[in-house]
């Protein structure tokens, strides 16, 4: 006989696309009438739970006299193959300490509905809460033959148990066939979706990453995160070039000292650009194969001063 009597849990069943809105105080779920948005469209998410425990020993034993639970931790990882803007930006776009809407300053919320067993056949709905999120990277990548894709990490000031109710009143969730629009190609951007300093180049691979070093802090007597703040923004990525366009890059490699430059990358004409000002090129890859095996290509990473989302 199967020690499992009960249907097992599996991605297919999530009910509804995972959605945030906007806190109105930070770790607090709202539950009067939320308004939520679709993070579309979502590969996985992977949550992150950690607690602390302390150990307390006393003289005369080997043993531990015991452990106490300090603090719980929490964290989510998700992947995307995102089709617009909104849910990037809050890794993207600096904090706007005046209007922090749609910035690193203001904290969201994701809830997740699925079903799942309780030690028998019948599966019923649940729901967890991630509470108090804000992106601590974000990085989009894409390549040739292939869609863009964004991965995200967050820190989580709470992720709830599970609960058989919501406790939500008269919320507003997005369904499924709410989601319509396609995922971003690399051939969106046009042929030549990469300049710098106005000059176009054939892209290959291409990455850019925010890395917002976020700072956690929490306080006696919470035993969570109690704030998140944005910390010094590095912005850095990487791209790949065939040789022989021009001497242009490997003349900026070599100055010294170097000049940044404004450099745009175009995910989707109209949809979804990426312009970044400060750009510097910092290393260069360009090895040569017997064979051969393949053509020449510069592998250049880069680091920039700022990188903006926007639609043009």
């Amino acid at each position: 006989m199967s020690s499992i009597t009960w249907n097992l849990s599996h991605s297919a069943l999530i009910e509804k696309p995972f959605q945030y809105t906007a806190e109105t105080t930070f770790r607090t779920k709202k539950t009067a009438s939320p308004v939520y948005t679709a993070a579309a469209i979502v590969d996985a998410i992977r949550p992150k739970i950690n607690g602390t425990e302390i150990d307390t020993r006393q003289i005369g034993s080997h043993l531990l006299y015991g452990q106490q639970t300090a603090f719980h931790s929490y964290g989510l990882s998700m992947d995307l193959f995102p089709f617009s803007l909104p849910l990037l930006k809050y890794g993207s776009e600096p904090p706007n300490y005046v209007t922090p809407a749609g910035t690193q300053q203001e904290s969201i919320q994701f809830i997740y509905q699925y079903k799942q067993a309780l030690g028998t056949a019948a599966l019923t709905t649940h729901y967890i809460f991630f509470l108090g999120c804000k992106m601590n990277t974000l990085e989009i990548s894409v390549t040739s033959q292939g869609l863009v894709e964004a991965k995200t990490d967050w820190i989580v000031g709470e992720i709830t148990a599970p609960s058989a109710s919501s406790g939500l009143t008269t919320p507003t969730l997005v369904d499924f066939s709410g989601i319509t629009t396609p995922a971003i190609s690399n051939i969106d951007g046009g042929s030549t979706p990469f300049s710098i300093n106005g000059v176009s180049y054939p892209i290959k691979e291409f990455k850019i990453k925010w890395d917002n070093n976020l700072i956690a802090d929490d306080f006696n007597g919470s035993g969570l995160v109690d704030q998140i703040t944005t910390g010094g923004i590095k912005i850095t990525g990487s791209f790949q070039t065939p040789v022989g366009k021009d001497l242009l890059l490997e003349t900026k490699m070599h100055d010294f000292p170097q000049t940044g430059v404004p450099a745009v990358y175009t995910f989707k004409t109209g949809v979804m650009v990426c312009n970044m000002t400060g750009f510097k090129l910092v290393s260069d890859d360009n090895p040569s194969i017997a064979g051969p095996t393949d053509t020449m290509k510069h592998t250049y990473n880069f680091e920039a001063l700022t990188a903006a989302l926007a639609t043009a």
